[in-house]
């Protein structure tokens, strides 16, 4: 295997025997220890029906073990955490060597009592199909729906921990797995030792809020660079001029892009917004949006054809669950954003909201979803180009979590944590257990991928 496996008589570090009994086992190409722990559905019934969560520890590589273990939460919603296994020990390979790796998959996802319905024989569009869609989908799974949501998805995590005999947790989430960390130091904030937010939203900020503005913000970071570069000012000199215009046009007269498919300038928008979470496809912007202004739709058909299998509405309850169901979502926001992004952003706020009508409710206080004020040490990550959870997402960071540190890797998209040196940044953090001291240099010389000129 790639990483050595710890022997099958290792023992967990911990302050005293773990309740959850650990095999070896394979997984995502690592030697690791895997076990299942049951949890009620309803944690408000204890005596009814159980669920099992798939949990999965890389052991420490040398003694002595730290007793906080490194938990990783996946994004999404709907990621498996024990997905991304090997690309956490590779990142985070230093935190390896005295701290167990931790790996739960969220309660809806992976091995945890995953529920997903069948694809639909034909795409519902109107509200009577998608209603029977979501019934029907709905009524075809086991179990209670409206208990796959945050807040009960990290008192599992916390539940874990104790079964395992943690002391404490240092936890990494990144994009939505940021919204999840956010809510276990909120519910638990004596297990939490350090803290990673990577591409983060305060979970008191709606996310769709600024959805348009942070594209738009996004957007201009391309352009910006553009404008630097020789090559690229002189290949594509309007094409920022030409998406805003091709979003207006294309709304009232949708371009035949393909045979028997047409695009909207709402569908460009959506495109482009896309491309922007990513430093390497945002690069390709320009070239996309200057091609497909003189009737060259290759470079755009690509991309939609890379971005289909996302763009397609998920079949996975938990997403559905959470989505419906939590404010910070905010499916509540309305325009104008003055930005080219409205009408994409209205479009994904509007067709949500139809899917969330006919999906079961769940009560969730505000209460429970005000930012955690917290001394705990905590480190922001952000691609100073986000086009989703730029740094401005949280605007009240040293206020409300006043040992924190935040990062901005300048012309980089969304989650920038396993980026070159920025990984070593996290590891010593953790290592630390202090965002004091912390030798960021490094970061500033990192330079984004080339603009595509052809």
């Amino acid at each position: 295997m790639i990483l050595a496996a710890a022997t099958a008589a290792a023992v967990l570090a911990a302050p005293h025997a773990p309740a959850l009994t650990l095999k070896p086992c394979i997984v995502d190409q690592v030697d690791a220890r895997c076990g299942t722990f049951v949890v009620p559905e309803n944690r408000a019934k204890p005596g009814g029906r159980k669920i099992g969560l798939h949990v999965v520890v890389v052991p420490a590589r040398r003694k002595p073990v730290r007793p906080d273990a490194f938990a990783f939460l996946a994004g999404g919603p709907g990621g498996a955490a024990t997905g991304s296994v090997f690309a956490a020990m590779v990142a985070w390979n230093a935190v390896h060597e005295h701290h167990d790796m931790l790996f739960v998959d969220q309660r809806g996802t992976g091995g945890s009592n995953a529920m997903t319905c069948a694809p639909p024989k034909t795409q519902p569009t109107t509200k009577a199909q998608i209603r029977a869609f979501v019934h029907g989908c709905v009524a075809s799974v086991s179990g209670d729906v409206t208990q796959y949501g945050t807040r009960t998805a990290m008192d599992d995590l916390d539940a874990v921990r104790a079964a395992l005999g943690y002391r404490q947790l240092d936890v990494y989430g990144g994009s939505y797995g940021a919204t999840a960390a956010q809510v276990y130091l909120k519910r638990h904030p004596s297990s939490v030792r350090t803290l990673v937010l990577d591409g983060s939203t305060a979970i008191d900020v709606p996310f769709y809020g600024r959805f348009a503005v942070n594209g738009e913000r996004a957007l201009a970071d391309v352009a910006k660079r553009c404008a630097a570069d020789p090559l690229c000012a002189k290949a594509f000199p309007h094409w920022r001029t030409q998406f805003h215009d091709l979003v207006r046009a294309w709304d009232e007269h949708p371009a035949r892009t393909a045979k028997n498919e047409t695009t909207t300038g709402t569908g460009l928008a959506g495109v482009v917004q896309t491309m922007l979470l990513d430093a390497y496809t945002a690069g390709s912007i320009p070239l996309v949006v200057a091609r497909a202004a003189r009737g060259d739709y290759s470079s755009l058909n690509r991309q939609i054809a890379a971005q289909r299998p996302s763009a397609s509405a998920t079949r996975e309850l938990m997403y559905w669950s959470i989505w419906c169901n939590e404010p910070w979502v905010g499916l509540g926001a309305t325009g104008p954003w003055h930005t080219d992004f409205d009408g994409y952003t209205t479009s994904s706020i509007a067709s949500h909201r139809v899917a969330c009508a006919y999906f079961p409710k769940r009560a969730e206080p505000a209460a429970d979803w005000t930012s955690p004020h917290s001394r705990v040490p905590v480190l922001v990550l952000a691609g100073g180009a986000d086009p989703q959870d730029p740094i401005t997402n949280m605007p009240r960071l040293k206020q409300e979590l006043p040992n924190s540190r935040a990062i901005v890797v300048p012309h980089y998209g969304h989650v920038v944590g396993m980026l070159n040196c920025v990984r070593d940044v996290v590891s010593q953090f953790v290592i630390d257990g202090t965002a004091k001291g912390l030798d960021t240099g490094c970061v500033g010389a990192i330079l984004p991928p080339g603009l595509a000129l052809g």
